[in-house]
């Protein structure tokens, strides 16, 4: 029987936690046993799919003959990001397998091709971000008989609810979601929704970033030869929006700790003169890079979910300011995890509590270990 295994995910864009995940899942099932691939289609009708085939090269080589200044955006774009393609093109095995779904005959000809097919990590269960059906796998529905397996690997809706999904994506994901032959959210409310929206049940998993261990990330960076401590000594900002609160943390910690602030992040070019002029200014840290200042920092401050999860696979003491707008419930499911709550900030709680100062990392450690295992379980009994 064949062991190869399809992954559909959001779209590994310049974002450092979904390219992470997708590493991270990806490792684990191929660690099991299996042969992982990791779809990077964008699910379209048939008449869009061809024109774009038709036309996405000629487009693309008009783009690049146009003066860098006429359209700098897109071509700044790549350039400030090629740190993480590089990343991806090395170590995530990818390609474009559902999109070829769009007819019986081709959802026959993937279902051949792959025996399982695991949806996750991520927010790939949020309306905002993804294409409700094809996260359910509806591709596979014009098959008849026989089907592959399909399963959940810590999938998120990324808040408590399902308000913004439309009334037919509500009635979609409830009848396809019922194919699932087992299902497994990141968050606890997730196991609620799955429950009371959908009829099934669903079982919580952390974030597959935490199924790897600390030493296997830090294994990454020293092949990638870069520095192994990029941020000893300072407090470590990374923050992906505007808000008030960060900075006011920041200014408090970096008083109380004396230890100098780390920008993790850089800026976005604000012009193409600007970058011109500088453009080491502008690039986008190596995911390696960004892995060992984690790993590194003596103190941490962020709005990110995977920068709080790799504050506690590293252990280093951490602040993280659990953004609405992108999902805040994401913080207090992981927090809840690791009885870290405590670790969180925002304008309804504005003083640093003393204790994350000095977690108790033994114990965050024996919970990860936990749930580590449980995952592995779950994947070896699914796949």
């Amino acid at each position: 029987m064949s062991r190869k295994v399809l992954i559909t995910t959001l779209p590994l864009n310049a974002n450092y936690g979904g390219i992470l995940q997708a590493y991270a899942l990806q490792r684990v099932v191929r660690d099991l046993g299996f042969r992982p691939v990791t779809d990077t289609s964008r699910p379209k009708p048939l008449l869009k799919r061809l024109r774009w085939r038709l036309l996405r090269h000629p487009y693309r080589w008009v783009r690049l003959a146009s003066p860098a200044r006429v359209d700098w955006n897109w071509r700044i774009s790549r350039r400030v990001t090629a740190p993480l393609r590089t990343f991806i093109a090395r170590n995530i095995e990818t390609g474009s397998f559902m999109e070829v779904g769009g007819t019986p005959r081709g959802s026959v000809r993937l279902a051949r091709r792959f025996r399982t097919f695991v949806v996750g990590s991520d927010q790939v269960w949020r309306a905002a971000y993804a294409n409700i059906p094809a996260q359910f796998l509806d591709v596979l529905e014009p098959i008849q008989g026989d089907r592959p397996r399909r399963i959940s690997f810590a999938a998120s809706f990324g808040v408590d609810d399902i308000a913004e999904y439309s009334d037919d994506d509500r009635a979609r994901a409830a009848a396809l979601i019922r194919r699932f032959d087992a299902v497994s959210v990141r968050e606890k409310s997730g196991v609620r929704i799955c429950h009371d929206e959908f009829g099934v049940h669903a079982e919580h998993h952390v974030d597959p970033t935490m199924l790897l261990t600390a030493e296997h990330y830090l294994q990454l960076v020293s092949r990638a030869g870069g520095a192994m401590s990029p941020a000893a000594g300072r407090l470590l900002i990374y923050r992906l929006d505007a808000n008030a609160e960060v900075p006011r943390v920041e200014g408090a910690l970096r008083e109380r700790l004396g230890i100098p602030p780390l920008d993790l992040l850089t800026p976005w070019p604000p012009s193409y003169r600007a970058y011109t002029a500088n453009p080491a200014d502008f690039v986008r840290p190596s995911v390696e890079h960004w892995l060992a200042s984690f790993a590194s920092a003596d103190f941490v401050v962020t709005d990110s979910f995977h920068g709080c999860a790799f504050s506690i696979l590293f252990n280093r003491p951490f602040v993280v300011y659990a953004n609405a707008d992108r999902g805040a419930d994401r913080f207090d499911s992981l927090l809840g995890v690791f009885g870290l709550e405590h670790h969180r900030i925002g304008a309804e709680s504005p003083l640093i509590d003393d204790r994350v100062f000095t977690p108790d990392w033994t114990r965050v450690n024996r919970v990860l270990d936990t749930e580590r295992a449980r995952g592995f379980s779950y994947l070896r009994a699914h796949l």
